[in-house]
């Protein structure tokens, strides 16, 4: 990859669409369409054209797979760049600011700390380094996920410790490297200038995110200690990475999964499986990558207290990317999980269509590329603008309309008025994107997705799960080791990382 794509792809922040094994995707099931409904899979069809995850060398991948459409047989839908512009700028109606003083937008349910639980996900999940956000008509075949779409913990573990050794403990092969002399405990492995050292650079966009990838080093390493006495060798590794992945699986499946889609559908999906997702295949759904998931920019908070004497601050006020971390900044997780049972943690965002402010005007910095003699030399404000750049993949993709899919899905459909689009928006319908947040709103007061978002998300998180055979969902009866009575959280695994010592 060339430095000027590297710069573009980390440019996709927070979260962005870098929605991410091997193995090659099965038999896709036939949808057929009936009127405006897209039945639930029901028979197999032919195996897919597409070039799905081609495998190529590596300890853990990587892998480079297509991603594909979950509604192949929806209309798409373009809007008006203009129109986006004016909806997605600063002052605009999606600008958190017009809300006033005293509204109500801490989440009840859902910590701030997922928002970014979310991001290291979507590291895991996707890196589409190919795509161009000013395209028109991209099928999803015609873009590349560079890494592995399962959640194998390729961010944490890079390609292994025989290709990646750099980032492994060469005393035992095992034990990956974190901390500087001047902050031994409290950051990421960096070079003399500040880059992270680690299995993928997008973890050092924000420090949240860091900090997560830290506490899954950490975590990893604990459970290398402790297996020690049974395993040496390649075997240690393998072992302690097979057993941190399922502990990191199941978090997924049994907490962050049910938080983000509500109990309602959490439970179908658990019962019945996923209806619109084909069994086996291993690619991620565009629908998922380009609209759904980026549901978590809308999280983001305005202002956060990241520890006792830390607090209001914004997000890029925190941490830039390839730079040291200062240990007085290091995160208190008990005000982001409920890991202290005497501290409330602070909430992530509603779910809505206003965004934190600074959203809509990211750092010049981050977004390079995009200068235009309109702007004299600098960048259109809408590539500075993160819900702009959202909603331009609509069209680059030619995604539905949250209509379309509402239609077909059969749930209840709302009108461009209830979304509050303006009354001048020149279409009949809504980008996905942007009907997913609103629908969060209007059927479930902003605290979790609705049918459209939260169907997207589930099946995709369900079938990342349920279609990969070395995932925990493939051992039965299989419960985790660390944490409680067979359970283990997020909060759980920060406990530990807060408490691991590398002597």
């Amino acid at each position: 990859m060339s430095d000027q794509n590297r710069m573009q792809a980390r440019a996709a922040l927070p979260g962005s669409g870098c929605p991410f094994h091997r193995g090659v995707g099965s038999a896709m099931l036939s949808k057929t369409s009936s009127g405006n409904l897209v039945r639930p899979h029901g028979g197999v069809g032919a195996a897919p054209s597409s070039r799905s995850a081609q495998s190529l060398t590596g300890d853990n991948g990587p892998v480079a797979s297509d991603f594909f459409r979950m509604f192949p047989d929806l209309a798409p839908s373009l809007f008006n760049v203009e129109d986006l512009r004016l909806l997605t700028l600063p002052g605009g109606p999606m600008d958190v600011a017009n809300l006033g003083v005293g509204v109500p937008q801490d989440n009840p349910t859902i910590p701030a700390g997922y928002t970014f639980l979310g991001q290291f996900l979507d590291h895991d999940l996707t890196f589409d380094v190919y795509s161009d956000i000013n395209g028109r008509d991209t099928q999803p075949n015609q873009t590349r996920n560079a890494i592995t779409p399962t959640l194998d913990l390729g961010n944490v573990y890079g390609r292994g410790p025989v290709q990646d050794a750099f980032l492994f403990d060469q005393k035992d092969g095992a034990t990956l490297l974190f901390g500087r002399p001047d902050n031994p405990d409290g950051d990421v492995l960096r070079n003399v200038q500040g880059t992270a050292i680690i299995g993928d650079p997008r973890n050092d966009d924000n420090m949240f995110v860091d900090q997560l990838q830290l506490a899954f080093i950490k975590f990893h390493n604990q459970v290398v200690k402790d297996l020690k006495g049974q395993f040496s060798g390649g075997d240690l590794f393998t072992e302690a990475a097979k057993r941190v992945r399922w502990h990191y699986q199941w978090i997924v499946y049994h907490d962050f999964v049910r938080r983000f889609v509500g109990d309602d559908l959490y439970g179908k999906l658990v019962d019945q499986g996923p209806q619109y997702f084909p069994p086996n295949l291993q690619q991620i759904p565009i629908e998922f990558s380009a609209a759904a998931y980026r549901m978590g920019h809308a999280t983001i908070r305005e202002l956060y207290q990241v520890n006792a004497s830390y607090k209001n601050v914004q997000i890029f006020d925190l941490h830039q990317p390839g730079t040291f971390l200062s240990p007085e900044k290091r995160v208190d997780w008990k005000y982001f999980f409920n890991t202290d049972a005497s501290v409330t943690p602070q909430g992530a965002k509603l779910f809505d269509t206003v965004v934190a402010s600074e959203l809509l005007q990211l750092p010049e910095a981050l977004i390079p590329g995009f200068d235009h003699p309109q702007f004299n030399g600098k960048p259109d404000p809408l590539y500075l603008s993160l819900p702009g750049r959202n909603l331009l993949r609509q069209n680059e993709f030619t995604l539905p309309a949250g209509q379309t899919v509402a239609d077909a899905l059969g749930v209840t459909r709302y009108s461009n008025s209830q979304l509050g689009l303006p009354q001048n928006w020149a279409s009949t319908l809504a980008p996905l994107w942007y009907y997913i947040l609103k629908e969060a709103k209007l059927a479930n007061q902003g605290r979790f997705l609705g049918p459209v978002g939260g169907r997207i998300v589930g099946e995709t998180f369900f079938s990342v799960l349920k279609n990969d055979p070395r995932s925990f969902l493939h051992n039965k009866g299989w419960k985790p080791t660390y944490g409680t009575a067979g359970d283990f959280t997020i909060a759980d695994l920060l406990r530990i990382a807060d408490a691991y010592t590398a002597s």
